[in-house]
């Protein structure tokens, strides 16, 4: 994730600071360790790191200096940091998370969107802000459907990342687990059937880590948390629809608006769709929602600006001059 905002601001001529997360900072450090031996100059890319407590001050801080003209920012605290930036006028690209819809019509390839949905839910899983969150499917093939994803969630394996068979690992956090038990307890007592999983994984692979059964609740509704909240945890809710209209209802029904998946052979349909839903990012009958030469964010609470894609990522990190020249004698 970092590199999709270093590679463009490096682009763009200019030098960085990047404060990692206080859960996961080796992997920038690591990052930095690599562009030093591969020559960049020193102060060319720099690593702050610091604790969830001091997270606060210090991104004041940089927001708030006179050397930083550019903030890039990937957490739920955009907003707080757009109001440090706004005070010195500084750009700013949000890429705030998603809550993302995956809208399968009863015309779609099933074993398509299923292929889809299996890579796109289950990888790191679930903590992407791209992944899908809350999965609407028409009523037609509903029921067939919701088996395909549950025998799809059954034959992950779940264990150590080093290990060739896993297929998931753990959430990062132990935050992350209670919110997902919370959220299926909410779905459940709601009405929503647990088709698999439901609880934290205690298999011989567990190793006391976060690990999350990969769980799948059918006849989700608008009013449960799942339905309301990014989950950021191994948890496919299904949503069952009847009409497209509907369908894009639901879809737009958050303050969310990062990336949306449509599945359905009816070319019309599919551009009505992409038209319709309210994201930065629509898949059509994939679970790709973005590439490195094309632009990526959201819109509403997602965020703006753009990270990524040929020349718009880095004009992100440039200044627009208009240059007028008067030659003598010509007017």
């Amino acid at each position: 994730m970092v590199l999709r905002k270093a590679s463009a601001a490096l682009a763009a001529g200019c030098t960085m600071v990047v404060k990692p997360s206080p859960e996961t900072p080796l992997s920038v450090l690591t990052l930095a360790y690599l562009a030093e031996k591969a020559g960049f100059p020193k102060g060319a890319f720099n690593v702050l790191t610091t604790t969830l407590a001091n997270t606060p001050a210090l991104s004041e801080a940089l927001c708030k200096h006179p050397l930083v003209k550019k903030v890039g920012n990937q957490t739920r605290v955009g907003k707080i940091l757009a109001g440090h930036c706004a005070e010195g006028l500084k750009k700013l690209t949000l890429e705030l998370g998603g809550n993302c819809p995956f809208l399968v019509f009863d015309d779609a390839n099933l074993d398509q969107a299923c292929e889809a949905l299996t890579s796109l839910k289950w990888r790191h899983a679930g903590q992407a802000c791209v992944t899908a969150n809350r999965v609407l499917v028409q009523r037609g093939i509903y029921e067939a459907f919701a088996a395909r994803a549950t025998a799809a969630a059954r034959a992950l394996r779940v264990g150590h990342g080093a290990d060739p068979a896993t297929t998931m690992g753990p959430v990062t956090v132990p935050q992350g687990l209670a919110k997902c038990a919370e959220q299926v307890e909410d779905a459940r007592s709601r009405g929503a059937r647990l088709l698999t999983g439901g609880g934290r994984f205690s298999g011989e692979d567990a190793g006391g880590g976060y690990f999350f059964e990969p769980t799948v609740v059918a006849d989700a509704t608008p009013d449960m948390r799942v339905a309301r909240e990014e989950t950021f945890a191994p948890l496919l809710a299904l949503f069952p629809f009847d009409t497209e209209e509907e369908a894009v209802r639901m879809a737009n029904d958050t303050s969310m608006g990062l990336a949306s998946y449509c599945f359905t052979k009816n070319v019309d349909r599919m551009w009505r769709l992409f038209e319709n839903l309210e994201a930065g990012m629509i898949g059509m009958n994939t679970g790709n929602s973005s590439a490195t030469e094309a632009p990526f964010g959201g819109i509403k609470d997602s965020g703006y600006g753009k990270e990524s894609g040929k020349d718009v990522a880095i004009n992100e990190y440039l200044i627009t001059k208009t240059g007028t020249l008067t030659v003598e004698g010509q007017y």
